[in-house]
C-alpha cells in the first residue's frame, strides 16, 4: 500500500486509522513524492519534541517550497520561534482567551436564530464554517464585512486537487487575497492603532526591530488558516458523530458528560490536522531504518491519536475516554498557539447547537469532505431537524 496526503478519500474512510502503517511501515518511505512518514504515537511525540533533529525551516506542508519559507513563525525553530511567539502568546492566555466566552456564545446563538424556521441546512456551510471565521477576522481586526471573505479565501487557500501535489492556482490566487487584506488592515492599523492582534503586530518589536511587512503578513495568514478551518471541521465532525451515537449525545444535551471531554475526543478521533512536516538535520535510526539527512518527514498525528500502544480501543468513538495526552493540536515549541480558542469555540458551538437542536438527522448520503493535503473534514453536513409550531 501506499500514503499520498493528496489522493486520500475521505468519502471511503472519514476517519483515517493508518493501522497498516503503524504495524507494516512505522517508517514509511515514498520515494515517488519524496518523503518518509512516523505513524506511531511515541515517534509522532519525540518529533515534536525535537526540533534540532526534526527542524521547520524548510515547510511544514508536503508541498511547501523547501528552499522558500514564508515570514512565518510556524517555519521557524527555537531560539527564534519562541522569541517571535513571545509577542502574541498573551492575547492566547487561557485567562484571556475565557473572556472571549461571551461574545462568542452570542455569535453562536445569532447565527442558529438565522436558522429558525428550517426543517433543512448544511452544518458546515450555515454554521461551523462561520463562526471560526468570525472570531479570527475580529481578533485580528479585520471590518466585520470581510469576515466572509476570510472564510472563503482560507477554504481556496487549503484546498488540493486530488492526487496533484501542486497547489492550485485557485490556492494561490485566495493566498494572494489573504496577503492584501493583512497588508491593507495592518497599514490601517499603523495610522490608527486599536486594541486587535495586527494593532499589536505593527507595534512590538523582534530582535530589537520592528516586524517586516512579510513577518506581520505570515503571522496574520498564520491565524487565518489555523483559527478557521481545522476549528469548523472539529464543529461538524462534532454534529456528524454525535447524531451517529444518541446515548452519548444525550449525556452531553443533560450535562451527564461535560462537553469539553467530548471536544478532547472530537480532537483525537477525528485530528482535523493530519499531519505536520518536518525535515531532518542528521541521519535518524528508527525501527531498523535510518532516514538520511535533508529528508521531509510526515508526522502523523491522526495516526498517532488511534495507536493501541497510547489508546485503549482507539477507532472507537468514546466521549468518556480519559484523554491525557493527544497529538491534534500538536506538543512542544510549536503547540497549537490558538489551543485555547479551538476549545473554547468547539465546546460553545456545539453546547448551543444540542441546546437548539437536541434531535436531528444527519443526511449522510450528502456529506461531503474537502480535499487538502493535511486538513481533514467535512465541507458539507446536510441535516433535518425538527421544526418549532406555534
Amino acid at each position: 500500500m501506499e500514503l499520498n496526503p493528496f489522493d486520500y478519500d475521505f468519502h471511503e474512510d472519514p476517519y483515517p486509522t493508518y493501522a497498516w502503517l503503524r504495524e507494516e511501515a512505522p517508517v514509511y518511505h515514498n520515494t515517488e513524492l519524496g518523503f518518509y512518514a512516523l505513524s506511531r504515537f511515541d515517534d509522532v511525540l519525540a518529533g515534536l519534541h525535537d526540533p534540532a533533529t526534526y527542524t521547520s525551516n524548510h515547510g511544514v506542508a508536503l508541498e511547501d517550497d523547501p528552499d522558500g519559507p514564508a515570514g512565518s513563525m510556524i517555519h521557524l525553530d527555537p531560539p527564534k520561534h519562541t522569541e517571535m511567539r513571545k509577542l502574541v502568546a498573551r492575547r492566547f492566555t487561557p485567562r484571556r482567551i475565557a473572556e472571549l466566552e461571551p461574545q462568542i456564545r452570542s455569535w453562536t446563538r445569532t447565527l442558529l436564530d438565522g436558522l429558525d424556521g428550517r426543517d433543512a441546512f448544511d452544518v458546515v456551510r450555515d454554521y461551523s464554517a462561520l463562526l471560526p471565521a468570525t472570531v479570527i477576522a475580529s481578533m485580528l481586526g479585520i471590518p466585520p464585512e470581510q469576515h466572509d471573505d476570510v472564510r472563503l479565501w482560507t477554504d481556496d487557500f487549503l484546498h488540493r486537487e486530488a492526487g496533484v501535489a501542486d497547489i492550485p492556482r485557485a490556492a494561490i490566487e485566495a493566498q494572494g487575497k489573504l496577503v492584501m487584506l493583512s497588508a491593507t488592515v495592518a497599514a490601517a492599523r499603523r495610522a490608527h492603532p486599536t486594541d486587535d492582534l495586527l494593532s499589536l503586530l505593527v507595534q512590538v518589536e523582534f530582535e530589537g526591530r520592528p516586524l517586516t511587512d512579510a513577518e506581520i503578513i505570515g503571522m496574520c495568514i498564520l491565524l487565518i488558516s489555523g483559527g478557521h478551518e481545522t476549528t469548523a471541521k472539529l464543529i461538524a465532525n462534532g454534529v456528524r458523530l454525535f447524531g451517529a451515537h444518541p446515548s452519548q449525545r444525550a449525556e452531553l444535551i443533560t450535562g451527564d458528560t461535560p462537553m469539553a471531554s467530548a471536544v478532547e475526543e472530537l480532537l483525537r478521533y477525528t485530528s482535523p490536522t493530519q499531519y505536520m512536516a518536518r525535515t531532518t538535520t542528521r541521519p535518524v535510526e528508527l525501527h531498523g531504518t535510518t532516514i538520511p539527512a535533508g529528508e521531509k518527514v510526515l508526522l502523523l498525528l491522526g495516526s498517532g491519536n488511534r495507536d493501541p500502544r497510547e489508546f485503549d480501543a482507539p477507532d472507537v468513538f468514546d466521549v468518556h475516554r480519559p484523554n491525557t495526552r493527544i497529538l491534534a493540536l500538536g506538543h512542544g515549541a510549536h503547540v497549537c498557539l490558538g489551543a485555547a480558542v479551538v476549545r473554547l469555540e468547539a465546546r460553545v458551538a456545539l453546547e448551543e447547537f444540542l441546546g437548539r437542536y437536541p434531535e436531528y438527522d444527519v443526511d449522510e448520503s450528502g456529506v461531503e469532505y474537502m480535499h487538502s493535503g493535511n486538513v481533514q473534514g467535512p465541507s458539507s453536513v446536510p441535516v433535518r431537524v425538527p421544526v418549532a409550531v406555534g
